[in-house]
């Protein structure tokens, strides 16, 4: 379960609500996070905990932005239809 304030749950683009599964998919190179924590340690200033590079955006050019589990948020994903819990 979740930990801290700041984790993250799911992620905004396309005008809707994602779970992390599909954003992964989305917008990784090939869908996979790869690498030990050490090694994604040294990407962190340009990444995000699941390897969503900050500057991404979607294709209406707006930043993919996440949703923290403090923030109040819709709970369907708006690609694969899930729960998002």
């Amino acid at each position: 379960m979740y930990k801290h304030a700041t984790d993250i749950v799911a992620y905004t683009y396309e005008a809707d609500y994602h779970c992390i599964d599909c954003t992964v998919q989305r917008f990784s190179d090939d869908g996979k996070v790869h690498g030990t924590e050490e090694d994604r340690a040294k990407f962190r200033p340009c990444t995000d905990d699941n390897g969503i590079w900050y500057e991404t955006t979607d294709s209406e050019g707006n930043l993919v932005h996440p949703v923290f589990v403090s923030d109040e948020w819709y709970r369907d994903c708006g690609t694969c239809h899930e729960i998002v819990e």
